[in-house]
């Protein structure tokens, strides 16, 4: 894989000074490292629907302005997949993808932890919020043990999405945690969370 020396001297170095706490070993982090490069490649390189739905009003200018956007939307969709592969193929988790019983995102057995991811605070209008913290509820009532997380990425604020925050909501009588950016990036990916982050952002500018 494209994994280049200054990514495997950072890989290195961080288990050197989290060996005491560390959750994986060397060879499974470069792994997991080059599946994240095959895995960002494939998203990003993915051929993608131009064709604009047809207005009779529409102009040349406006056609720009529409596929600007639709390529905006397109690559929203694509930085969502990508978080939902890093962090459901992390030690212990895993990326549920569709079809699964639950209907979430990220689930680890080990750590007793369930995710509905979204890449913004606003992604999710008044009703796609309830039905998602209606899953995690539901999963919640059936597995007492679980932490049921509603997670953002990203809020609607750069100083917001620095600092993050995690906050408990009684959803149909049951506790769920909302938690946001760095804060829960650093919850799941522990002591990796900057190097993994720094990782992604260099591995897309390479193939978008």
């Amino acid at each position: 894989m494209n994994i280049d020396i200054d990514d495997l001297c950072l890989i290195k170095n961080l288990s050197i000074k989290s060996e005491s706490d560390i959750k994986i070993n060397l060879f499974d982090k470069i792994k997991y490292f080059e599946n994240l490069d095959l895995i960002i490649c494939n998203i990003l390189t993915r051929s993608e629907n131009n064709i604009l739905a047809y207005d009779i009003l529409d102009t040349e200018k406006i056609s720009n302005i529409k596929l600007i956007s639709l390529k905006e939307k397109q690559r929203q969709m694509k930085i969502g997949e990508i978080w939902q592969e890093v962090l459901g193929n992390y030690d212990g988790y895993m990326n549920l993808k569709r079809g699964h019983k639950s209907g979430l995102d990220i689930l680890s057995y080990t750590k007793k932890v369930v995710i509905e991811l979204k890449n913004r605070t606003n992604t999710d209008n008044a009703s796609s919020k309830k039905y998602n913290f209606d899953k995690l509820a539901n999963f919640k009532k059936e597995n007492p043990e679980y932490t049921c997380i509603y997670a953002n990425i990203n809020a609607n604020t750069e100083k917001k999405t620095l600092k993050g925050m995690i906050k408990i909501i009684k959803h149909n009588d049951i506790e769920i945690q909302h938690q946001v950016g760095y804060v829960f990036l650093k919850f799941i990916l522990e002591d990796d969370v900057d190097i993994i982050i720094n990782f992604v952002k260099k591995t897309i500018n390479k193939y978008i």
